[in-house]
């Protein structure tokens, strides 16, 4: 609805440009035109100012760092690249009867993309029109060649992604459900985590990579971000604006740093605006390969979703996996889809190089829904769920800690943020408190 008015109110307004009824400037083109319309002598100014994890939303003061292939109009991160009110740039509104195509205006969609609401999108992919317009994905799902699907490793449970491997109320499949004084962990109800793992509301979790509870319980990075040692920050090629992570290298509205923001008509390419993309493909504003961008592969618009990345220009999965529901799995260990797609194991069973299995192999261990050799194993040295940390190793069962980390009953731990051994081994937190430097703080 949102969408449609601005769309009207853009219409409005060049019809009165038309007619000179408004005072209108003739430097409103979109960016990226194919033609590389002439660039402004001022530059936007709608890339700075800081952003809550809401991606978007506004809160009283606060200015949103928009994210990649957005603009900041009137107080809101708009997708450029398919909205036909601000298509390539803010109040760039596209005419009656025409399209935005990849950020500009066109008659029509480009092959592969498809007209919904006047904006072009890969309906393969997005997950706001999922095979069809309008066609929106749940929370926690993905669009991926055309329909909604759970990740890897996850399982469609009363109608959201989980994963059964620590969700306490679908723990191991989607009927289990741990008792008030259970927690799950590995697929299993138990009555305590494992070293290594912290219960975070009956479920065991790493907060050590883990996205919602990154370094304490409730801890959640903010879009985009990932949690790695504890921390959260932006995947490996990606810089920090605010709160989001963007590719300063392509991004038109944070060329080359933040807030840098190209004139009208230049393009971003390897952190630098430009007039012209040269070898390389012009889209929504940026300089792409289109033979190894995953968000625009082979063509402008055409997005790698569900684990798949661009290789010459067509969307796969590594080497070893398989796409099930559009998803990059490997079969040879997925419970969900062992050997191929769709073959669930039964509980208890393991999926051993694409078998379900009961028991392990002479020299392995079972340890949740895994077989795995407890002499080497870095997550189960010696035993299951003895950890030797991510920066660890495993050698005839026991544990060389890495920097950083401390041995405590045989695993390696951060005694800064673990809070059964906070500030040295043995040291349990109390009650709802967390580790946080080495000292027990909270309730």
């Amino acid at each position: 609805m949102e969408r449609t008015s601005m769309r009207r109110f853009g219409v409005t307004l060049a019809l009165l440009c038309a007619f000179g009824l408004v005072g209108c400037g003739d430097d409103d083109g979109p960016v990226g035109l194919p033609d590389g319309g002439e660039s402004d002598a001022g530059e936007r100014t709608d890339g700075g100012g800081d952003v809550d994890g809401g991606g978007g939303d506004t809160d009283a003061g606060t200015t949103p760092t928009c994210g990649e292939g957005e603009a900041l109009c009137d107080d809101a991160c708009v997708p450029v690249a398919a909205d036909p009110a601000n298509c390539g740039d803010c109040d760039v509104a596209c005419a009656e009867g025409q399209v935005c195509d990849v950020g500009a205006c066109a008659a029509e969609c480009s092959m592969g993309l498809t007209d919904c609401s006047g904006g072009c999108v890969d309906t393969q992919s997005d997950g706001a029109n999922c095979g069809a317009c309008g066609t929106a994905c749940g929370e926690g799902f993905e669009c991926a060649e055309g329909a909604c699907a759970c990740g890897s490793g996850l399982l469609e449970c009363d109608g959201a992604c989980t994963d059964v491997l620590s969700d306490p109320t679908h723990c191991g499949d989607c009927a289990t459900a741990c008792g008030d004084a259970e927690v799950c962990s590995d697929g299993a109800c138990v009555e305590g985590c494992r070293a290594g793992t912290t219960d975070c509301d009956g479920a065991c979790v790493d907060t050590t990579t883990d996205g919602a509870n990154c370094g304490a319980c409730g801890v959640a990075c903010a879009r985009d971000q990932v949690c790695a040692d504890s921390t959260c920050g932006c995947a490996e090629g990606l810089t920090g604006c605010g709160d989001r992570c963007v590719d300063a290298s392509s991004d038109v509205f944070n060329c080359g740093g933040c807030g840098n923001v190209c004139p009208r008509g230049q393009f971003c390419s390897e952190g630098a605006c430009v007039a012209d993309c040269g070898d390389l493909t012009a889209c929504a504003g940026s300089c792409v390969d289109t033979r190894a961008d995953d968000a625009n592969c082979g063509r402008c618009g055409i997005e790698c979703t569900g684990g798949r990345s661009c290789t010459g220009g067509r969307c796969a999965c590594a080497m070893g996996e398989m796409a099930c529901r559009g998803v990059c799995t490997d079969t040879s260990a997925d419970v969900a889809n062992c050997g191929f797609c769709g073959n669930a194991c039964a509980r208890g069973q393991s999926c051993v190089d694409g078998v379900c299995l009961s028991d392990c192999p002479a020299g392995q261990t079972r340890c949740g829904f895994r077989c795995v050799d407890t002499a080497s194993d870095t997550f189960n040295c010696g035993g299951c769920g003895v950890s030797c940390g991510f920066s660890g190793s495993c050698s005839a069962g026991a544990c060389t800690c890495g920097r950083g980390d401390t041995l405590c009953d045989g695993a390696c731990v951060n005694t800064n943020s673990d809070r059964n051994h906070c500030g040295g081994c043995g040291m349990v937190c109390p009650g709802r408190q967390v580790c946080s430097r080495g000292m027990c703080v909270g309730f």
